[in-house]
């Protein structure tokens, strides 16, 4: 009796052991149990095969498919109509595939089907064949000079011609009459201006967009030159999205009478189900962004509720590099980049994935991939939990602060600007603890007022630049709107001049309490500079020093530190509005001083007063996400490892060792696990943070804490 009773004890601590090496999903199971959703509204991992002509030649279907499986690929984007057929299509002006030898996409599409992968068809309306262009120059692109563009035998086509407008549904319609496509992509949509090779053709003046323009303008002619100053080139980029948006409507609601469970994708936002955007490399740019990946995925994950987002791996180093790949671990960053995320992985080529000339990057991706598949459960049904949102600007002013944020390990989301207007939103301005405004000039009224609206409700502002002084158009107003910045609405502007600093001055630190800047008493200033006066009881630090000389050495010195202040600091109703009257995000992305990121700090510290509910010991290129499950019985927190840089180049990241890491919890934390390691770590829960190190992290990790 005493053996089955010690018997009985070995057993249950062998469970009990068992157990708690175990989470509550198993980390290697695939997709969670089919629950009703379409394909693309899970965690998808799709690969695109941008085929040739030449394609297909060689492509047998049957390796094709066997190809995508092995990658683990839920769905295949693969070329169908536009440009080039690759079915036998029956219109007059759709131009087929001269190598065809078998109705591809028909045969591909079963294959794929048999295999429960779907089938995005790809389809290209921004170019005709020249066989039939010139046929019905009506539906040609035409510059200021009244050429066309023919580029390799394809004749630039106009978004407002009949071609794009009507014939383009013709197509689409005879595909989806044919074949059961899972989803429709749509390339190179818009107001294309350039070529292939970069060249710049300018602003299409065709017959269509001059007449419809003059209608939607109330009369106006089209402008000839790209000019933000102008208000006409103003009203015309408010035309082109008007159209674009027009015309993408209309095709969807054309998709849909065929399924409603089709999906539209390209890179617009109106009519789609998924937004389509890449990370890719370019020869026009000497350094590549560092959290394009993170970037492109978090604007649309965080901006639309019924919206996913397609963000593809680019293989290629640029258009006129087709056929070499980008680095590896290039590669490997930015696809890391939307699984840590919560997005779906996504991975674009140039031919077939079975005929690659440049392969070093596949091994690098395909392990990305199949880690994804073998742990979809963990990365379904997650949202954000950052407290801190930044409105989407381009320029280096948005990734300036965006990546003195991800060095500081501060979780942050991303909105696009269209949800500073009346947009649902998976989670509301109103439920972010900061928004942060990076040199957002062109507001509209009733965006202004919102903004004033949130701060005085209590919310908090970090706006750098020069906020709300033009129109939602970019017209030019020379005045602050927003009340809620503490300023007087009229300002001075310094040009940027070089010699220019901001001084610290010792009641500064009083306040701005970040120990680093205890070392630090000036910060040098090369942007442009904005003089405001303050209101109320606003509060200014640093002094801007108009001049320094800087030579020769006997005269570099100043005599002037003046009480312009270079962070002004608000309360306004229950909230807080902080502003930095120059571009620290521009200085920051330009040459990363310390001391800008450092004053980005402090304003978030100590004026803002950011509640830091994860604490990350570890080096600043270590780039996390902080996600929680929509039932709210664990958190993930991504880890991307992105060192291994210099300058262009990027090899293997280099081991980070001890991670700490501290989160709270409204609960004690029962169980941490490591899941590309495979183990779980210890952690210890105390006063509301649960506390744990990572031994050791290589190009990335995936934690889970259960609650």
């Amino acid at each position: 009796m005493k053996i089955k009773t010690l018997l009985a004890h070995i057993l249950l601590a062998v469970i009990f052991v068992s157990c708690t090496r175990q989470t509550s999903k198993d980390s290697s199971a695939a997709a969670p149990a089919d629950d009703g959703r379409l394909w693309y509204e899970k965690p998808f991992r799709l690969v695109q095969t941008n085929l040739r002509e030449i394609d297909a030649i060689t492509l047998d279907p049957e390796e094709y498919v066997s190809m995508i499986k092995d990658f683990k690929a839920t769905a295949a984007l693969f070329n169908v109509g536009g440009i080039v057929a690759n079915y036998p299509s029956r219109l007059e002006y759709e131009y087929v595939n001269p190598n065809l030898r078998e109705d591809m996409v028909g045969r591909v599409l079963e294959l794929l089907h048999k295999e429960g992968i779907a089938m995005v068809g790809r389809f290209d309306f921004s170019k005709i064949n020249e066989k039939f262009a010139f046929e019905n120059p009506g539906w040609l692109y035409k510059n200021v000079k009244g050429e066309y563009v023919n580029y390799n035998g394809q004749v630039h086509a106009c978004i407002n011609g009949p071609y794009q407008q009507e014939y383009s549904l013709k197509i689409l319609s005879e595909a989806l009459e044919r074949y059961d496509l899972d989803g429709v992509f749509f390339n190179m949509i818009g107001y294309p201006t350039r070529d292939y090779s970069n060249n710049y053709h300018g602003i299409c003046q065709c017959d269509n967009c001059q007449r419809r323009f003059a209608v939607y303008s109330g009369g106006m002619k089209l402008p000839a030159e790209e000019d933000y100053s102008d208000p006409v080139f103003n009203k015309y980029r408010e035309f082109k999205q008007f159209t674009i948006d027009e015309l993408f409507t209309k095709t969807s609601e054309l998709i849909k009478s065929f399924g409603e469970d089709i999906a539209v994708c390209t890179y617009t936002i109106k009519g789609v189900d998924i937004v389509r955007r890449e990370s890719g490399s370019g020869m026009w740019r000497r350094q590549e962004w560092d959290y394009h990946g993170s970037d492109n995925v978090k604007v649309d994950l965080n901006s639309w509720t019924n919206r996913n987002v397609a963000n593809t791996m680019v293989h290629f180093v640029d258009y006129p590099a087709r056929h070499a790949g980008v680095w590896p671990h290039l590669a490997g960053r930015r696809l890391i980049q939307n699984m840590i995320h919560g997005a779906p992985l996504d991975y674009y080529m140039i031919g077939r994935l079975e005929n690659q000339e440049d392969r070093a990057l596949m091994p690098v991706l395909k392990d990305i991939f199949h880690f994804h598949a073998a742990n979809e459960a963990w990365f379904t049904d997650v949202h954000s939990d950052a407290r801190v949102v930044v409105i989407r600007r381009n320029g280096n002013e948005f990734m300036g602060l965006v990546r003195i944020l991800s060095e500081n390990h501060i979780p942050y989301d991303i909105m696009h600007p269209d949800c500073l207007g009346p947009v649902e939103t998976p989670k509301r301005l109103e439920d972010y603890d900061i928004i942060i405004l990076p040199d957002y000039r062109d507001l509209s009224d009733e965006e202004v007022k919102r903004l004033d609206d949130y701060v005085e409700a209590g919310g908090r502002i970090l706006a750098t630049g020069f906020p709300s002084t033009e129109d939602e158009l970019g017209n030019p107003l020379e005045r602050i709107r927003l009340r809620s910045a503490g300023v007087e609405a009229s300002y001075r502007l310094y040009p940027r001049e070089q010699g220019r600093y901001l001084r610290i001055n010792p009641e500064d630190k009083e306040i701005l309490r970040t120990p680093s800047l205890e070392d630090i008493d000036i910060i040098y200033l090369y942007v442009d500079f904005m003089e405001c006066t303050l209101k109320g009881s606003a509060k200014g630090y640093l002094g801007l020093i108009p001049m320094a000389m800087y030579g020769p050495p006997e005269k570099c010195y100043y005599t002037e530190v003046t009480g312009i202040p270079g962070i002004i600091d608000n309360t306004y109703g229950d909230g807080k509005f902080v502003l930095i009257p120059w571009l620290i995000g521009d200085h920051y992305e330009y040459k990363s001083h310390h001391a800008h990121s450092m004053i980005v700090q402090t304003v978030l510290n100590d004026l803002l007063e950011l509640a830091h509910d994860i604490r990350i010991k570890a080096s600043p290129l270590l780039e996390i996400s902080y996600l929680k499950s929509d039932s709210d019985d664990y958190t993930l927190i991504g880890m991307n490892n992105l060192s291994g840089q210099i300058g262009t180049a990027y090899h293997q990241p280099l081991p980070m060792f001890d991670i700490t890491v501290e989160v709270k919890m409204d609960t004690p934390v029962r169980n941490v696990r490591l899941l590309r390691s495979d183990r779980n770590i210890r952690v210890t829960n105390s006063s509301g943070m649960a506390s744990f190190t990572v031994p050791v992290l290589h190009e990335y990790e995936v934690v889970v804490i259960e609650d």
